[in-house]
């Protein structure tokens, strides 16, 4: 062999090991994006999720708007059917509160929706214990960003409080 057929095998040896690390760095970047497109589909499915959970609130919210509650204010022995109604629509709202959480609502998003059964409780009737309660969440939520996901220990704490305004409007029966 000739010093022209050992250098021109040489070359293509190290021509053909860089072939194989620019396909391993190729194969690599195809992972990474196959990765940031299923990132994107469930981004984009918890968006729908949300927004779908939302519409149904504000659903919930407005049917409260139309419930008459005066008489969830009167002690009365035996509750009335509008009392009844009325507590079980204040639960509904509640109850979607606690979906969203679940689900990873965002914490701006959360806190108009918990504004909204405060004024919702606060029209019928509701306990102004709990109001104030829901209020005070507002404003904790209001501390996060725009688009920020709640903490997970406030999630928690949060989930704990809901626990106990159902209660509380359980109670009211």
């Amino acid at each position: 062999m000739s010093d022209d057929d050992t250098y021109v095998r040489a070359k293509l040896t190290e021509i053909n090991g860089a072939i194989e690390r620019l396909t391993q760095m190729l194969n690599r970047m195809i992972d990474v994006l196959s990765k940031i497109t299923e990132v994107q589909d469930s981004n984009s499915e918890i968006s729908l999720a949300v927004a779908a959970n939302s519409e149904k609130l504000d659903e919930i919210m407005d049917k409260l708007e139309n419930v008459s509650v005066a008489a969830l204010a009167r002690p009365a022995d035996a509750p009335s059917i509008e009392q009844k109604g009325a507590v079980s629509s204040l639960q509904a709202v509640l109850d979607t509160l606690d979906s969203q959480i679940r689900e990873g609502v965002i914490a701006s998003d959360l806190s108009i929706k918990i504004s909204q059964a405060a004024s919702i409780l606060e029209q019928k009737g509701g306990a102004g214990q709990l109001i104030v309660k829901m209020q005070r969440w507002v404003r904790i939520l209001k501390t996060y960003g725009r688009v920020d996901p709640i903490n997970p220990s406030d999630v928690q704490k949060l989930r704990n409080d809901l626990k106990e305004w159902q209660k509380e409007v359980t109670q009211a029966r």
